[in-house]
């Protein structure tokens, strides 16, 4: 069985191939797989609804000047008599808008366990392992640079409180503070004529 993937990656190529080949840096990436520092160990795989797994080897063939690497996996299995062997071939190439185009060919044939399930159950459980490869690899990949204006505004860590326009009151003209003025006058001045009336009646 051969299955093909593409992942399409916010990061340059050449930090995308650092990553996948350095210190075997794929191998460590792909879920359910525990291999030491000689290759060997376990790989677990759900096939059809159930938990497979193989004990064997892993190993990484690079070509540097294509930018193409090989995983290859191969064991036998825990509980059962079935074999497994899978290629994973990469390819890292840059996109035209940038970013990094990654084509994963994967190569699966076995017998047991492998054998029994059918072809759509084996592309699934392909599929799951890259998908999870593929989301392990994007957390380890740094985060896309924001553009200035939204990196100031992350970076504030909360939103800018809105600006208040403080508007001063409007003056009155001269003649309505002449027109005050000459009302409140009136007011005091018939306030004390009628202080004086209650005084005069109050002696009589």
């Amino acid at each position: 069985m051969t299955l093909i993937q593409t992942l399409q990656l916010e990061a340059p190529p050449q930090l995308v191939w650092d990553l996948l080949v350095e210190q075997s840096g794929a191998l460590r990436l792909l879920s359910g797989l525990t291999a030491g520092p000689d290759g060997r160990g376990t790989l677990r795989v759900a096939l059809a609804g159930h938990s497979v797994t193989y004990r064997g080897y892993a190993r990484q063939h690079v070509e540097e000047p294509n930018h193409r690497v090989t995983w290859t996996l191969s064991g036998r299995e825990v509980r059962g008599t079935g074999r497994g062997h899978a290629e994973i071939r990469a390819r890292v190439k840059e996109l035209a808008g940038g970013g990094t185009d990654l084509r994963l060919t994967v190569l699966i044939e076995g017998k047991g366990r492998l054998a029994e399930v059918t072809e759509d159950d084996r592309e699934l459980a392909v599929a799951s392992l890259i998908g999870r490869f593929g989301k392990n690899l994007k957390s380890e990949l740094p985060a896309p640079e924001a553009p200035a204006a939204e990196r100031e505004w992350r970076g504030s860590g909360h939103e800018a409180a809105p600006q208040l326009e403080i508007v001063p009151p409007s003056l009155p003209n001269r003649g309505t503070a002449a027109r005050a003025a000459a009302l409140a006058a009136a007011g005091l001045l018939a306030g004390a004529l009628a202080v004086l009336v209650w005084r005069a009646r109050s002696r009589r």
